[in-house]
């Protein structure tokens, strides 16, 4: 015999109703009683009963503050809840997400089906949906030609973007004909509008309810041009807010989403152009650059700007080789007098110069008086002039 503890059992008993994929979400019809509200937290407690039971259940605040009306002792209605069990204590009770007074509540329950249904069946995912035009010429709007809905576009348009062509396509919003609305849904698909408005004014739970059809669904899904839903509802979500494109809470904003404001044009256009012409000015000073770089480059493989430099170089050489010959010449000159002025000094005309005179016999110089007789024949050279002469003794 295994024996556990008071905390294994209910933790257990915890994990086996959290794991019971029937138990997550319920849908439960009962009447409320011991209701109270924890204005601290905001968190409702109450019971739901029939003639038969009762349950415990819980609203977290959360869930609570999206009511659209105040649940009271005594109300029938549907609520949406997860079963769960409090280990603590044991308690079993229901962790309610949403309450709908029974008066629609058949109708609201098939809804949530549907929706949870057509959830799985990856209608509602983001990447199917298409996205909406930053400037539409044509819009299209499915919805009643009489209804205040319709106005409400065409203001909007008229105001924000008088350029756009608006196509109305007529559907009864009243009654649950919806097989019309997917006619004129198809229409609208194959008139060439750039987005489509579909939807209606505010209305009823009941009125609205016709926007939970399946095959509105489908007729949405399959459309080519993206669709932007316009029920007129706030709180909740119809299926056809879920499977759209976009989701709009009344046609007014829908017709905001789907068309830009005329002056944003303007001045995106006007800041357009100034970032435009900065482009373009930069661009060209940028090519200016490149050609006057592309120019010197050109201007340096020249042949006449090559010559030009050679030109340049030789005119260099031949001065500098002007003045080193000049330099040479000088300094050879200097050179020359230098050996001239010693020559000179050594010169035998210098002697000669001061009375001095050579005496040749027979072209041989004469040194001594004593290689003379008498009649010998001699040549006299003076420093200025020479002459003939007998020796006689």
């Amino acid at each position: 015999m295994t024996i556990i503890t008071v905390s294994q059992l209910n933790r257990y008993i915890a994990s086996r109703l959290k794991e019971d994929e029937l138990l997550h979400p319920l849908y439960i019809k009962g009447e409320i009683t011991d209701f109270k509200i924890h204005y601290a937290s905001g968190h409702l407690y109450f019971s739901v009963k029939d003639k038969e039971a009762r349950i415990k259940a819980v609203m977290f605040s959360a869930a609570a503050s999206k009511l659209r009306f105040e649940p009271e002792n005594g109300m029938n209605a549907i609520f949406t809840a997860d079963l769960r069990m409090y280990e603590k204590t044991g308690d079993v009770q229901l962790y309610v997400t949403d309450i709908v007074p029974d008066g629609i509540g058949a109708m609201y329950l098939a809804a949530e089906q549907l929706k949870k249904r057509l959830a799985e069946e990856g209608l509602f995912d983001m990447d199917h949906k298409k996205a909406i035009p930053e400037i539409p010429r044509v819009i299209g709007a499915v919805t009643a030609r009489s209804g205040a809905a319709l106005q409400d576009i065409i203001n909007v348009l008229q105001r924000r973007a008088p350029y756009i062509r608006l196509k109305v396509f007529n559907i009864p919003v009243q009654g649950s004909n919806d097989g019309e609305i997917c006619r004129m849904l198809r229409i609208a698909d194959e008139a060439g509008c750039d987005v489509i408005i579909c939807g209606r004014g505010g209305g009823s739970a009941e009125d609205l309810m016709i926007w939970n059809s399946e095959s509105i669904a489908w007729t949405v899904y399959d459309m080519k041009t993206p669709v932007i839903s316009a029920v007129g509802h706030e709180i909740d979500n119809t299926v056809i807010d879920l499977v759209s494109d976009l989701r709009a809470p009344t046609p007014s904003a829908a017709a905001e989403l789907a068309a830009a404001d005329i002056m944003e044009i303007y001045d995106a256009a006007a800041a357009m152009k100034v970032q435009l012409a900065q482009v373009m000015e930069k661009y060209l000073s940028d090519r200016e650059q490149q050609c006057k770089s592309y120019q010197n480059k050109l201007e340096l493989l020249y042949p006449k700007a090559k010559l030009s430099s050679l030109y340049t170089q030789a005119e260099g050489l031949r001065t500098a080789l002007k003045s080193a010959m000049d330099h040479y010449l000088k300094t050879k000159y200097t050179e020359l007098v230098r050996r001239t002025e010693q020559l000179e000094t050594l010169s035998p005309l210098k002697v000669m110069s001061r009375g001095y005179s050579l005496v040749y016999r027979d072209n041989a110089l004469i040194r001594s008086a004593d290689g003379l007789k008498n009649g010998d024949r001699v040549h006299i050279v003076f420093s200025e002039g020479e002459t003939d002469a007998v020796i006689t003794r």
